[in-house]
């Protein structure tokens, strides 16, 4: 079996965790997830199967929308509710001005990874490290916040949705805000609407899917990569690709670079790079 799942992932269970579960379901060792959600955080977690497996890279890199909620007035060590209060202070209530503080925080910028993450440093990851009560230095990251929509609010809490680039951590955007705002503020929900052009509306699945449904609902392995150009390739040239060679490929695209590579019969081979009107095999589906 061969493909991508769309799991809508419950509260309480790491991504790992997750992978577990469908390992055990389906029967089937080879299975990883694309992108780390929170045990907090539900919502669009793609799951890769098979020969799936290595595009895992390229699913994670695409953009992500998120519907956050969030309580201003306190920070926790985490940056979320599940976490130890840290720090109170007062709020004073939603201005007109509000959503202006939302615009400020939109745009390419640099973040600092927050010490509860996944990211390993010498060879553990961060909230290994934090747990322990060490607190390493992070090398900020380049993020892009394309947009943040007040959704609703209430009192002391807002729920956002937030659209933005691969590594970016909701939880420092939220106390980012909140220390704007002469406050704070921590995630009390996350919740992952899209990943790509990928939505929770297109065959997702739960953990109460039978075997059959699981099945049923696994997409193809180009599924994650329509952010990438397509090209198609004669079958002499398809031979000579699945041997690992370049081609020459002169057909003319506005985009240079990664691609997908398909056969005449529109059969999906992978993925290339596409230069100097040369197409080099980058990663490629098993023929066995």
């Amino acid at each position: 079996m061969n493909g991508f799942l769309i799991l809508d992932k419950p509260e309480g269970l790491t991504s790992a965790q997750c992978v577990y579960k469908l390992r055990s379901k389906l029967g089937i060792k080879k299975i990883g997830h694309c992108g780390t959600l929170d045990p907090l955080a539900t919502g669009l977690l793609p799951v890769c199967i098979g020969e799936a497996t290595k595009f895992s890279n390229f699913a994670s890199d695409l953009d992500k929308v998120y519907e956050v909620g969030l309580e201003f007035g306190i920070e926790t060590d985490t940056g979320d509710i599940t976490g130890n209060i840290v720090s109170k202070t007062d709020f004073l209530g939603f201005k007109d001005d509000f959503p202006q503080f939302l615009t400020n925080l939109e745009g390419i910028q640099n973040q600092i990874p927050p010490m509860y993450s996944a990211i390993k440093i010498n060879g553990n990851p961060l909230y290994y490290w934090a747990r322990k009560g060490v607190y390493l230095h992070r090398v900020p990251r380049k993020i892009d916040i394309q947009k943040i929509e007040l959704i609703d609010k209430s009192d002391k809490t807002a729920i956002l949705k937030v659209s933005c680039s691969k590594g970016t951590y909701i939880r420092s955007l939220v106390e980012k805000l909140g220390r704007n705002l002469n406050s704070m503020a921590t995630v009390i929900s996350l919740r992952r609407l899209k990943v790509g052009e990928m939505n929770l509306n297109y065959k997702s699945c739960s953990f109460e899917d039978s075997y059959q449904s699981l099945i049923d609902k696994v997409l193809p392995c180009d599924a994650m990569l329509g952010n990438l150009d397509k090209v198609r390739i004669k079958s002499e040239d398809a031979k000579k690709v699945r041997n690992g060679l370049s081609i020459d490929y002169n057909a003319h695209l506005e985009n240079k670079g990664l691609v997908r590579i398909y056969t005449e019969k529109k059969l999906f081979l992978g993925i290339g790079e596409l230069s100097y009107k040369k197409l080099q095999p980058k990663r490629l589906l098993s023929t066995n």
